[in-house]
């Protein structure tokens, strides 16, 4: 007994000696932080296992929680090799500790079904588990954004059912984006963009034709805000989610939320990019070299095809030998020895326009914010600036951001905001002549490469050979051009946001919010009087004087336009929000609220001649006569102004968190439409419901599925056509009654129609999403039918109404499709990190009622979708070279297929024209997706982003003209391949001469038969690796002594290459339809993050 007790007092002894302690026992610190924008994870638990603790011999829990700076630090048992990190809104990880080493970086990654978190949609803040709407946010960070300018550009292949596709490679251009496809004919298409619960005016795209516009500098609203300014983006994509806004939903919304101030200390971040942008390369446009282009000058001379031939450096040094004739029928042979000479020295020019009109590019950005708070006011401020070059001289976008965020809690119940969005941003560009010649990138195809811009003295030396369809030698030189015109677009763009939210109890709250957006533009253009745009201008002003001679009734001088646009916005909305929870299974939310919103559009261009940039003068036009002063008028202006009124209501029930009902509802009026009582407001609504599985008592326990939710939708969306009205729409004009006697008149173009209303689409949505084996595997599908309804389209009318024909609401449209979005945790090992993200979409686009004007020769779009190519099915080529077509099984020529006249015109009615066409496909594609997979590894990760767009049509500019073809301008090696007498077997049509089968030749020379033939429809599908990052972040235990939270390197390849479906002559498929395009540029970032 003694010894026992002697036993027990050592062993107790033993056990409280310090050092025994030490050893059995080992304090592990560290910081967690979110993998995608490095800032600390806040109240994270770090823990034990029970299994762990269990090995260890004790079962007391073992855990701790992060500070506000991300810190832990937990003591832990002997023997206990890992711990469990989770936080709210996370994916769990377990870190396996290493022996010796007791500090450790800990990052978590988001969740992809979080659903603690909260979403924005503009008007309200819902917890995603309540969510029955189709939904997809983004949280951005510098990770995600890379190199982007405008964060337009950061959404291709991010979203399921949302394309982004690039209309041209011109710094700050906008991207046309499509959700869920096309749901207008007439009206706008475009998504509504709403910032912090305002919706954005001025972020319509241009139509196609417009973008194809060379003179036209475009850029969204939306082009002013800085990325690095930007939380997340939410995108609402069905009925349930978008109803809510109303008449501005139908094509979809995408909502920004933009980073705000957070209680604690002061946050100081600074980032810079440091982009280089090589010179494209041209040599995707099988262009002709001067080799080759004097070979075809040759050979042309000595056929019957006699279009142009005096044009040419051949034939020039021909007609100065005065040997054009005796060349025509004897052939090089009968040239002497020094003309050969002079034709042969061009074969060994070859400039190299891609050199000389293209450049590398440098562009750079730079962003500081501040951010913190107290208890009772937050603050975040930040400062942006950014200077893109555009790979064509002279080219390029600057912006200057200012952003001011500040919001106070006057109490515990009454808090105010107040926001604002200040950027001002310069465009600047070439001015292009009307045919598109000073254009570089349309100059680079046209350009003879035997051609050179300057003597051996610097002076240019002009090419005469540049002109559209008239027959004229005006000088042309590209430098020249761009060093006498200027062309710049500057923009002041001021959005000011201010809100107050009041509890007024525990369950009722009032919020109310009003914005102003205002959007200054102004376009300025000079031509100087030494510049071929100058030179085209007087000679399209030609007229005869009383001395039998052709003068221009233009100034001497130079040209000057300006362009003064305003844009601006006001928007009201106060709103009543009710929550609360019954018991312990039901909860209700309800809302309801009122909008009010009025937009102002003002336009002023001014353009004056002989302009004189030395002393700002100008000279007066002396019009000949008043058709003249109309095609060339002086002063345009146009004040634009619109009224808007909504009231709006929502709600949702909830019983158990696991059964949820939601229904909107909201009414749009407005000055556009509502001359009949009955239009006056839409009614839209929405109706939700949503089953979430893994609640359910069978699915509680399994470790297997982690959420599983079914989702259903139905509703209706709005949309606005602009562009048309239900009262009378007249043109104020002046008609000659009498020889110098002008009346005022009014043109009437469209008729009243009282029953104009709004455009509706009806959809449909039922959607799963599901998370596995502790979120490794996460996947939301989507299927949704979309019809719209009263859409805006051409009617034909009786002609004893006056009018031929007028636009009502009576078209209709479908799309159809199914989305699915995977995410997935391939490896997750303490050293090593790979996650999948992977988006596929389908749309199938019908319009289904349709008409067009009984005279159109070009089918209906009703059957097929919106975006139709229609092209005449060709069937090779006859005898003569001329091309063939399938006509009920046979092969005929053009005459027999249009059954032409002698003077080539189809005697066909315009029906019968119209069934000549066949459907090739759609311009808009079939699939959209993204493939994105992200790889850590220690402090490095690695992101590589591909987008696609799949099964989709383009209609590009012919190779080369049969009837038109200009020797005089360089062309493709397509043109190499045309059949000739000598070639049979091409596939590419002859040069059509003039006095043979001449009804055909006019019909492909004045008619559009040949730019309609199948051959120039080409599939434009590609898969686009977007950008390529590799980061590093350095470790936070070598920047807390100097203060430092976070620095982050990386480096960025961005649009490194493309894999299309057949872009042959063009250098990338996304612009191969525009020929005036800048080609879209690879670019190398150096990217670097530091938080203080």
């Amino acid at each position: 007994m003694k010894r026992t007790v002697l036993f027990l007092a050592f062993m107790t002894l033993f056990l409280l000696n310090p050092a025994y302690a030490a050893q059995t026992t080992r304090t592990i610190k560290g910081i967690i932080v979110a993998a995608e924008d490095k800032e600390p994870v806040i109240g994270a638990t770090v823990a034990v296992s029970q299994t762990q603790l269990k090995k260890s011999g004790t079962t007391k829990p073992v855990g701790t929680v992060t500070d506000i700076d991300g810190n832990f630090e937990l003591t832990i048992p002997a023997g206990v090799d890992q711990i469990e990190c989770r936080a709210v809104g996370f994916n769990p990880r377990t870190i396996y500790l290493v022996d010796g080493v007791d500090s450790y970086d800990i990052m978590l990654d988001s969740s992809a079904e979080m659903l603690g978190e909260v979403v924005v949609t503009g008007y309200q803040a819902i917890e995603r588990r309540k969510l029955t709407a189709s939904i997809t946010k983004m949280n951005i960070d510098e990770d995600k954004l890379g190199s982007v300018m405008n964060i337009d550009q950061a959404l291709a292949g991010q979203v399921a059912g949302l394309s982004a596709m690039q209309s041209s490679g011109t710094p700050g251009a906008p991207l046309k984006i499509r959700i869920r496809g096309t749901s207008s004919l007439q009206g706008n298409q475009d998504p509504l963009w709403v910032i912090d619960g305002v919706p954005m005016n001025g972020t319509e795209m241009p139509s196609t034709d417009e973008l194809k516009d060379i003179d036209n500098l475009y850029q969204s609203s939306i082009a002013g805000l800085n990325p690095s300014d930007i939380e997340s983006i939410t995108v609402l994509k069905d009925a349930a989610a978008t109803a809510i806004y109303g008449t501005r939903a139908a094509n979809g919304v995408i909502v920004i939320t933009t980073k705000n101030g957070k209680k604690g200390k002061t946050q100081v971040s600074f980032s810079t990019r440091l982009s280089y942008s090589p010179k494209p390369g041209i040599g995707r446009l099988n262009l002709l070299n001067a080799d080759e282009k004097v070979d075809l000058e040759l050979e042309l001379l000595r056929t019957n095809f006699t279009y142009r031939e005096n044009k040419g450096e051949v034939s020039r040094i021909l007609q100065q030998a005065q040997l054009l004739d005796a060349y025509k029928t004897g052939g090089w042979d009968m040239l002497p020895s020094d003309v050969q000479s002079r034709i042969n020295a061009l074969r060994n020019v070859n400039t190299d326009w891609n050199d000389i009109l293209f450049r590398d590019t440098f562009s750079q950005e730079y962003n500081i914010s501040a951010s913190g708070g107290g208890d009772k006011a937050t603050y975040y401020t930040s400062l942006g600036f950014q200077d893109e070059r555009g790979n064509v001289e002279g080219v390029g976008m600057s912006r200057f951001n200012v952003v001011l965020k500040t919001r106070y809690s006057l109490s515990d119940s009454f808090k105010i905001g107040a926001s604002l969005f200040a950027n001002y941003r310069q465009n600047d560009s070439y001015l292009t002549d009307n045919d598109g010649f000073s254009n570089p990138v349309y100059y680079s195809r046209r350009a003879n490469p035997y051609q050179l811009p300057y003597d051996n003295d610097g002076n240019y030396i002009y090419d005469t050979d540049i002109q559209g369809r008239e027959d004229s030698e005006l000088k042309f030189n590209v430098f020249e051009e761009r060093n006498n015109t200027k062309y710049s677009q500057k923009t002041t763009g001021v959005t000011a946001l201010i809100d107050a939210n009041l509890r007024i109890t525990d369950f009722l709250k009032a919020n109310t919010q009003i914005g102003f957006q205002l959007d200054d533009v102004n376009t300025e253009s000079y031509a100087g009087k030494e510049t071929y745009a100058m030179r085209k201008e007087f000679y399209r002003t030609e007229v005869m004087n009383p001395d039998g001679n052709r003068v221009s009734f233009l100034p001497d001088g130079g040209r000057h336009i300006q362009n003064k646009s305003s844009n601006k916005q006001i928007n009201w909305k106060g709103q009543l929000e009710y929550s609360d929870r019954f018991g312990t299974d039901h909860e209700l939310e309800l809302m309801a609220g009122s909008e009010i919103r009025k937009t102002w559009y003002d336009y002023f261009s001014s353009t004056a001649y002989g302009y004189d940039p030395k002393t700002l003068t100008n000279k007066p036009v002396i019009f000949p006569n008043e058709s003249w002063a109309r095609t060339f008028p002086l002063h345009l202006e146009n004040k634009t102004e619109n009224a808007f009124a909504s009231f709006y209501a929502n709600g949702s029930y909830s019983l158990k968190s696991r059964y949820i009902l939601g229904a909107s509802v909201r009414f749009d009026g407005s000055d556009l439409f509502g001359v009949d009582k009955k239009y006056r407001f839409l009614p839209l609504y929405s109706f939700s419901a949503l089953w979430r599985i893994s609640e359910e008592p069978f699915l509680q326990e399994s470790t297997a599925v982690n959420n599983l939710a079914l989702r259903a939708s139905y509703g209706i969306q709005g949309n606005i056509d602009k562009s048309t009205s239900s009262f009378v729409m007249g043109n104020y004009n002046q008609e000659s009654i009498l020889p110098g006697v002008s009346e005022d008149v009014i043109v009437l173009g469209t008729p009243p129609n009282r029953r104009l209303r709004w455009e509706k689409t009806y959809t449909a949505n039922v959607g799963i999403d599901a998370a596995f084996f502790d979120n490794i595997l996460t996947a939301s599908v989507d299927a949704y039918y979309r019809k719209g309804s009263d859409l805006i389209a051409l009617k034909m009318l009786p002609l004893e109404t006056g009018f031929m024909s007028t636009m009502v609401n009576w078209a209709s449209m479908r799309n159809r499709g199914i989305e699915i979005a995977l995410s997935s945790r391939n490896i997750s090992t303490p050293k090593f990190r790979w996650t999948t993200n992977f988006n596929i979409a389908y749309n199938e686009n019908t319009v289904l009622q349709e008409t067009v004007p009984f005279n159109q020769t070009t089918p209906s779009r009703e059957g097929y979708p919106v975006s139709a190519l229609f092209a005449y099915r060709t069937a090779g080529l006859d005898s003569d070279g001329y091309p063939l077509f399938w006509l009920d099984g046979n092969k005929v020529t053009a005459k027999e297929f249009l059954k032409l006249n002698g003077a080539g015109a189809s005697t066909l009615t315009a029906e019968e024209q119209r069934e000549r066409y066949s459907y090739i496909g759609s311009g808009e594609p079939l699939w959209t997706g993204g493939f994105i997979n992200s790889f850590y590894y220690g402090n490095f990760d690695l992101t590589v982003n591909f987008a696609f767009n799949l099964k989709m049509y383009t209609r590009i500019q012919p190779s080369y003209s049969p009837v038109w073809f200009d020797r005089g301008m360089n062309t493709n090696r397509d043109i190499l391949d045309r059949w000739t007498p000598s070639n049979p077997d091409a596939t590419l049509p002859a040069l059509m001469p003039e006095g043979y089968r001449s009804d055909e030749r006019t019909q492909y020379g004045e008619f559009s038969l040949y730019s309609m033939l199948d051959s120039w429809v080409k599939r434009s599908d590609y898969v686009r690796l977007q950008s390529l990052i590799l980061g590093y972040n350095l470790p936070t235990s070598l920047l807390a002594h100097a203060g430092i939270s976070t620095v982050r390197v990386a480096v960025e390849a961005r649009n490194l290459f493309v894999f299309g479906a057949n872009y042959k002559n063009f250098l990338d498929p996304e612009t191969m339809g525009n020929p005036f395009a800048q080609p879209i540029p690879k670019s190398f970032t150096f990217n670097l993050q530091v938080k203080f």
